[in-house]
């Protein structure tokens, strides 16, 4: 399947030294154990903060499996995991109390789109570019109201997330003002989490309560549930 390339980001690494004392010098210092904060109790600027890191994470991920796949996204996030670019554990966000359990939307959000096909057993994140069939209306709602053919870009006969979403980055929506332009890179959605001000934010589905990881694998944005709305 044919898919966007994407650059990847060199990462520097820093190191630090330390002196030691002598067994005469040192002072018996209490041991002290470090200090988590549970997202809960964080205050608002210091949780996106922490969202927004963990989907740095996973577009640093993103960018190495691109790199050694021909500029492919993978087909699911948790291959991120299977093949060692990313740790156990790392698509579970820090703000999802179910741990994983109940995928990229919380299953109380029943009126926001489930978008269930997605979903993938220890992430908490919803995956744009998912080989998953799309099951929901595509052909209205994408610009230039495309066929299945169109989109179609491997010929399985089957539309997947990844097609349409593809072809909605390059072709818009119906959404936009003027409709059917392209979308730039930094403000389409790849990796997105809803579990952000989880649960208040079901009150109110115009709020900007969804961060969301940018298509060019680094910016990271605030957006309502349908980003489209935003621009």
């Amino acid at each position: 399947m044919k898919r966007l390339l994407f650059l990847v980001l060199g990462i520097a690494g820093l190191s630090g030294c330390s002196s030691v004392q002598k067994p005469s010098e040192q002072k018996q210092l209490p041991q002290l154990e470090p200090l988590l904060l549970s997202y809960a109790s964080m205050n608002a600027t210091a949780q996106y903060e922490q969202i927004a890191a963990e989907l740095k994470t996973i577009g640093t991920a993103l960018q190495a499996y691109a790199h050694k796949h021909n500029g492919q996204l993978p087909p699911r996030l948790t291959t991120l995991v299977r093949e060692a670019y990313l740790p156990a554990g790392a698509l579970i966000s820090s703000a999802d109390p179910s741990g994983g359990k109940e995928g990229g939307v919380p299953n109380s959000y029943e009126q926001w789109g489930q978008a269930a096909e997605t979903d993938e057993p220890g992430s908490s994140y919803l995956y744009e570019f998912s080989e998953a069939p799309c099951q929901w209306d595509w052909k209205s709602y994408v610009g230039d109201h495309p066929s299945l053919a169109d989109v179609d870009l491997n010929r399985d006969g089957v539309s997947s997330w990844s097609e349409v979403k593809t072809w909605q980055m390059h072709h818009g929506d119906s959404v936009q003002k003027p409709t059917n332009k392209p979308y730039a890179a930094n403000q389409f959605p790849v990796v997105r989490c809803y579990w952000y001000k989880y649960p208040a934010a079901y009150a109110n589905i115009s709020e900007r309560t969804v961060v969301n990881l940018a298509a060019d694998l680094h910016t990271v944005f605030l957006s309502q549930p349908q980003w489209e709305k935003d621009l």
